[in-house]
């Protein structure tokens, strides 16, 4: 009896029943990562904005230094009657304008380098930062989709429990109807 019970209720068991349980881990090192790095490439371009300051700072110092020179006239000679001029007695230029424009041409390609440098960092720097959005929005969203659902339906397995109970009553009447029939009577 017990049998047939147990294979009613395992016979008559509708389909499999699928549940979707959604488990989402946020992953908060690939955010702490991504902002690492962002700080890092913020550092590096203002160190070569420094850099780049410093270097257009001395650029100008040179250009002002190239531009003395000293001569010294001997007044206690007689003028040179060709020039009108009293005639040298020390002269110092330090006129380098060809060590100066190459100065300058160094500083200009360094300058160009650092821009160059500052301009591929800032859009590393864009870049992460866009990664960095898109992770926290696919981490929120993630977090809105989790749906908390149970494997067990309690309904079903109260509604079985109920119609084994039911069928266990039913097969008792049934059988002692069946024994009653069977007895003779002592009349």
């Amino acid at each position: 009896m017990l049998f047939t019970t147990l294979l009613f209720l395992v016979g008559c068991k509708p389909k499999q029943i699928i549940t979707e349980k959604v488990v989402t881990k946020i992953d908060s090192t690939a955010v702490i990562s991504l902002k690492n790095e962002l700080h890092a490439k913020e550092i590096q371009v203002e160190n070569l904005k420094t850099d780049f300051k410093r270097l257009s700072d001395g650029n100008t110092r040179l250009m002002s230094e190239a531009s003395s020179h000293t001569i010294n006239y001997d007044t206690a000679a007689p003028v040179n009657p060709h020039t009108g001029k009293y005639p040298i007695a020390s002269e110092t230029i330090t006129q380098s304008k060809s060590f100066l424009e190459k100065t300058i041409k160094e500083f200009e390609i360094q300058e160009q380098e650092y821009n160059n440098e500052i301009y591929k960092l800032t859009r590393e720097n864009q870049n992460l930062e866009y990664s960095l959005e898109t992770l926290k929005e696919e981490n929120h969203s993630l977090k809105e989709k989790i749906t908390p659902t149970t494997g067990f339906n309690f309904k079903l397995f109260f509604a079985g429990m109920i119609f084994g109970i039911v069928l266990i009553l039913i097969s008792i009447a049934f059988k002692n109807k069946i024994l009653s029939l069977k007895k003779p009577s002592n009349l």
